[in-house]
């Protein structure tokens, strides 16, 4: 069987499709949705590991032998007595850690420090969530008549094949998969090409390395694979130190990451034109460079894979599978880089990369001063003691300026991520828990600062701009009321200068790439209905239906009005906030009737992320 990307598109599609549909545990449609795009990033992660041999000793059937080995009478499923442990213990905790009885069934594994596989807030919800053995079966008897192609064939030939090359799942071919099947139901979807993406990153990451490389010297700029094919010492330790660490590139709608992917590659094109030359260079400085990355179990590859993921490569998008998605396509193009059988360092955490939020709205740069004004938030517990904050983990926030939270917070990520590597380094693992503290202790800073922002940005609305929320009501008309903090928090801001201080800091992204959603800003039925599904199913409302007839059905159904008044009077304040503020100077102003395009609005955003003397960035 052909498997093109459009096979593909269709065959996981329907796995997904099948994983959502039979979720046991878990009643809403949409909370159902999100845990198979969970799901299948967590197998698709497993598998690969699976294929490389990094499973139980090099057992590329894994999967399959255990569930093989899973009795027919047993009282529960695949998912919940091999699987779930499989993640969320397995490769969640260091071997030590594993009760014997399990360490036993798992085989020996590798920690992987991957928040992919720890429990996920819905999993907590719905302990009691399951997938039928049937569906288990099927998807991984499909990958098993597949060829798996996490590395060429020439470079792996003991890569098992069951098919030809040009027929494999390669990453490319899952990146493009993964993009249509993120697209939101009863939307139309959209793909760039591969060539195309290709085209746009090479053009757009070698027209930033020749300016970066020119700038300091004023010598006149020309093609990157020119410069690279003639390297000389100084040119190839200016790459390797100073232009490519300090890149950084941007996709504001990342979906599933495809621009991020062809950066990267990009990027590790370079990277490896510069490791060719410095092993036959005498320059003291690319020597030790070349030392410092041989004196590894991994490849050298992994460490600039691993450099380029961590310090270059940014993304932001308002679904969390998106994020998940995005996220396990980086991590299957760093673990490409080890041979098979290698010994597996820690995944390195990419949630300070790649974020969740709504690319429009937040605060692009923080002032210090508003910040600093505005009390954190207590509950009544809290307020009648004076001294609560004493010793709390919040107590930064409450006695400390904006400017001390930014340096706490990255010093304790730059702690987090050296402990990482060095927990990688020394195997054993032991201040495992240490560094959970440390990345939770982040997490928290982090919300307090988030909420005082949050608060900052409704008086930025409510009494610079005046915006209020007109609410559509069954009748026609629109009901205004004020603006409340929920109501800007529903809209999941984020605030580019808080999230991406060192960057913003620094002036803006050099590279930014974006495909961003078809369409205007205005309510959209599509994502209603599907927001609501549970809703609409238990009064038998068809999509169709409520397309065709959504006043009628608004005005019988009182609870369905109700939450359509809430969520579009939160998008008609997002629009009229865009109208007025300096942030989006193209968008018509107080007074226009006129739509608003999202593509006007991301080229707007985009150009106020921008370094102003940077490439100009590509909204497609």
């Amino acid at each position: 069987m052909e498997l093109g990307p459009q096979t593909l598109v269709s065959v996981l599609s329907n796995y997904h499709s099948q994983l959502a549909n039979t979720l046991s545990g878990v009643s809403d449609p949409a909370a159902r949705r999100q845990l198979a795009h969970v799901l299948l990033c967590r197998l698709v992660l497993v598998y690969d590991l699976q294929v490389g041999g990094f499973l139980a000793g090099g057992d590329r059937w894994y999967l399959h032998n255990q569930l093989g080995r899973q009795p027919s009478d047993s009282q529960s499923s695949f998912f919940q007595s091999f699987f779930q442990p499989l993640c969320h213990q397995g490769l969640s905790l260091p071997a030590v850690e594993l009760p014997k009885a399990l360490s036993q069934r798992l085989g020996t594994l590798p920690y992987l420090g991957c928040r992919l596989f720890t429990p996920h807030p819905l999993e907590q919800q719905h302990p009691q969530l399951d997938v039928p053995d049937e569906i288990m079966e099927k998807l991984l008897g499909w990958l098993a008549e597949q060829t798996w192609q996490r590395q060429s064939l020439e470079s792996d030939p003991d890569l098992p094949t069951t098919a030809l090359a040009d027929n494999a799942i390669t990453r490319e071919a899952l990146a493009q998969a993964w993009e249509a099947l993120l697209t939101v139901p009863g939307a139309k979807a959209t793909a760039t090409s591969t060539a195309q993406l290709c085209a746009i990153a090479q053009q757009t990451v070698d027209q930033q390395i020749v300016q970066a490389i020119a700038f300091p010297t004023s010598e006149p700029a020309t093609e990157l694979t020119e410069l690279l094919s003639t390297l000389t010492d100084d040119r190839c330790q200016q790459l390797i130190a100073t232009v490519l660490p300090n890149l950084s590139m941007l996709d504001p709608a990342c979906g599933s990451g495809r621009f991020l992917l062809m950066t990267l590659e990009r990027l590790q094109t370079v990277y490896q034109s510069c490791w060719d030359y410095a092993q036959t260079s005498s320059h003291p400085a690319l020597q030790d460079w070349v030392r410092s990355l041989q004196n590894h179990d991994c490849p050298p590859q992994w460490f600039w894979t691993r450099q380029i993921i961590t310090q270059s490569l940014y993304g932001v998008d308002l679904r969390p599978e998106a994020i998940a998605v995005t996220q396990t396509q980086l991590w299957l193009r760093l673990l490409a880089t080890l041979p098979a059988e290698k010994p597996l360092p820690l995944l390195p955490d990419l949630d300070f990369n790649i974020v969740m939020g709504n690319a429009l709205v937040g605060f692009i740069r923080v002032d210090a001063e508003s910040f600093d004004q505005i009390a954190p938030k207590r509950s009544p517990a809290e307020a009648e003691s004076e001294t609560i904050l004493q010793g709390n983990l919040l107590q930064p926030l409450a006695a400390a300026s904006y400017r001390d939270t930014l340096a706490e917070i990255q010093i304790r990520i730059e702690h987090y991520r050296a402990q990482t590597q060095a927990m990688g380094a020394e195997g054993g693992i032991p201040d495992y828990v240490q560094r959970e503290f440390l990345r939770d202790r982040i997490a928290t800073v982090n919300d307090a600062a988030q909420q005082k922002l949050n608060d900052l940005l409704f008086a930025t609305w409510s009494r610079q701009l005046g915006i209020v929320v007109k609410e559509p009501q069954a009748t026609g008309r629109a009901r205004k009321r004020l603006l409340t903090p929920a109501d800007v928090a529903a809209l999941h801001p984020l605030h580019w200068g808080f999230a991406f201080n060192k960057i913003m800091a620094q002036g803006g992204f050099d590279l930014i790439i974006t495909h961003p959603p078809e369409g205007t800003l205005r309510p959209q039925v599509e994502a209603f209905y599907y927001q609501h599904q549970a809703l609409f199913e238990r009064a038998d409302i068809s999509l169709a239906a409520f397309r065709r007839s959504r006043r009628q059905i608004l005005q019988q159904r009182p609870e369905l009005a109700a939450l359509w008044a809430t969520y579009a009077g939160r998008i008609n304040s997002l629009r009229d906030c865009v109208r007025r503020s300096l942030d989006y100077p193209d968008s018509g102003g107080v007074n226009t009737r006129r739509s608003i395009s999202l593509k006007s609005l991301f080229r707007q955003r985009c150009a106020g992320l921008a370094k102003a003397d940077g490439i100009v960035p590509q909204v497609l």
